[in-house]
């Protein structure tokens, strides 16, 4: 029933949206329905996102004059540069894009389940 209660809440949210962008002669478009649902969810999201420093040991190889950077935590990343500190700049960026690339992952599934609630596939 609290799962219910927040799909409700959602699209109440989303009505309102649409409703006050109607009253300014401004209706939301069909191409724009999901950006509006994406945008609603993420003013409802209860969740924070924190980012503190953590240590996270960090291997460094040299090969052919470049440094290659990487870690056990995060095996798909890797940072190459003319200097080690380079290298680990490098890595620094793809971590920080890998964890944000999951972040939005999680956000997109949240709203596809919202969705689905909503408008379930085996009434339509």
């Amino acid at each position: 029933m609290k799962e219910d209660n927040k799909d409700l809440d959602f699209l109440q949210e989303v009505a309102k949206k649409i409703s006050t962008r109607s009253k300014l002669g401004s209706p939301i478009l069909p191409g724009e329905v999901f950006d509006l649902f994406e945008e609603t969810l993420e003013e409802m999201n209860n969740t924070q996102i924190i980012e503190t420093p953590i240590f996270i040991p960090f291997i460094i190889e040299k090969e052919d004059g470049f440094y290659t950077a990487r870690c056990h935590g995060y095996r798909m990343c890797r940072g190459v540069g003319i200097t080690e500190e380079k290298a680990i700049e490098k890595l620094k960026e793809e971590i920080d894009l890998y964890n944000k690339s999951c972040i939005k992952t999680e956000q997109k599934m949240r709203l596809e389940k919202i969705v689905n609630n909503i408008f379930p596939k085996d009434r339509f």
